[in-house]
């Protein structure tokens, strides 16, 4: 084992507070020469660091002899006296199923299986043997693929695992290069194996590592550093538009969402905002799917004050200077309307109306009114809002419409609103966040709604 390159690992897990509380680490190993050489380098760092090791191997099953490649990481398991365990996945039918790229498909099998052999084994972080020339390519294909500063930062050396798990994943040798995988390889006496279809060009990775590359070079001798000197820069940006997008907080967190303040949210730059999309997304466990399109679209009605972005199976609404980020709302229940007994209690569809002469007390859930009972023209009802409703409101008769804009109830909160009317008009609104009805009066009748099967 050469002592330098495992000193310069060491020293970048120990930078990087890699294995900060590890007890166990998960090894991912191909076979081939990079997972070798990392899980070589953790059985060495095992004791410093305090952590086990189980090697975990994964048959994608896209070759005829996948079956020996096994085989052999299980022997090697074994001759390291190492904890060893295997899976295996039809990738390529999984491609077909999902509509996804053979290398996509292939990917989340097999961390979905890195994961679960970690959660099973109590393992701690989850360690891949990605290089700095697997970092170079990666930076290469994201701006190819119009990445921003989040995607030109590359891989992390210490990430989330993709798909979920509560792991970390690490990638203890993203200093090294390919060549220092095979000298530690090497010197331990292992021939790695190789594995063919990492020459397919076909593969995207394949084809930027043998071709696209190999031109740059061509122009750049210099340009693999180059390209790790533009993954260190992005990741030093990108600090600040973290640091950015958390200063932005929800007002706050209700069932149908986080409800921001839409300028606080317009001020932030497209990566942040990206950024909250996700993170609030993560907390109603929805998995948004974002990209440039939609963001500069969720600019625009920040700027607007009005409109809807979907984000996949998330929604950023904006309505009355505030944003909600949250899941995809229903219309409000519909029912049918009922007179309203006065005073006394009307069930209505899903509500019981309580209508009485003095005050109700205040219950948890509920919904409260007050209308002017010298000012109703016929049998006082309980409805759905329609269009072109129109109310009595500090005196002048308005659109409800306008009321409710003109009161900034945005519009997530109008799709529950119930009316208190009686032939002619709308004499109360039940269900925003402000009592919008009858102004003091003597002659006044108290109302409450609350659902019927509360009780």
């Amino acid at each position: 084992m050469r002592p330098a390159l495992i000193e310069q690992v060491a020293k970048f897990a120990e930078r990087e507070r890699m294995f900060r509380g590890s007890r166990k680490v998960i090894a991912a190993v191909s076979g081939g020469p990079d997972s070798v050489a990392m899980l070589l380098v953790l059985l060495e760092l095992r004791e410093r660091f305090g952590f086990e090791v189980v090697v975990v191997h994964f048959d994608h099953q896209l070759r005829p002899n996948s079956r020996r490649d096994l085989d052999w990481v299980r022997e090697l398991s074994a001759r390291l006296a190492v904890p060893f365990f295997s899976g295996e996945g039809d990738v390529a039918l999984a491609a077909v199923e999902q509509g996804t790229g053979i290398e996509d498909a292939a990917r989340r099998m097999r961390y979905g299986f890195l994961g679960f052999v970690a959660e099973k084994e109590r393992a701690d972080a989850i360690a891949t043997g990605h290089t700095a020339d697997d970092q170079a390519e990666t930076v290469l294909m994201r701006i190819i693929r119009g990445s921003g500063v989040r995607g030109i930062r590359g891989m992390l050396p210490v990430s989330d695992v993709p798909g979920g798990g509560a792991q970390r994943l690490v990638r203890p040798l993203l200093e090294l290069r390919r060549a220092d995988t095979m000298v530690i390889c090497q010197a331990a006496d292992i021939a790695p194996l190789h594995d063919p279809s990492n020459d397919d060009p076909r593969y995207t990775r394949n084809h930027i590592r043998h071709e696209t590359l190999a031109a740059l070079r061509a122009v750049n001798p210099d340009v693999h550093d180059a390209l790790l000197g533009l993954a260190a820069s992005a990741r030093e940006v990108f600090e600040g538009v973290e640091k950015q997008s958390f200063a932005v907080q929800p007002v706050e967190r209700l069932p149908i969402g986080a409800i921001f303040d839409a300028a606080k949210l317009a001020g932030l730059q497209s990566e942040a905002l990206t950024l909250v999309v996700e993170r609030e997304a993560a907390f109603f466990k929805r998995e948004p799917e974002v990209n440039r399109t939609r963001v500069e679209n969720l600019r625009s009605i920040l700027t607007s004050g009005a409109g809807e972005v979907v984000f996949g199976d998330i929604v950023v609404e904006v309505s009355c200077g505030q944003a909600r980020l949250g899941p995809p709302l229903l219309e409000g229940d519909s029912f049918q309307g009922r007179v309203l007994d006065v005073p006394g209690v009307t069930i209505a569809g899903p509500w019981r109306v309580t209508v009485a002469g003095d005050p109700l007390p205040v219950v948890a859930g509920a919904g409260y009114a007050r209308v002017d009972s010298s000012a109703m023209k016929g049998a006082l009802r309980v409805r759905p809002l329609v269009n072109g409703d129109r109310i009595f409101y500090h005196g002048i008769e308005r659109k409800v419409s306008d009321l409710l804009v003109n009161e900034k109830v945005p519009a997530w909160e109008r799709l529950g609103l119930i009316a208190i009317a009686d032939g002619e008009r709308v004499h109360a609104i039940i269900g925003a966040s402000k009592e919008l009805g009858a102004d003091d009066s003597e002659a006044a009748l108290y109302i409450k709604v609350e659902p019927a099967a509360s009780r």
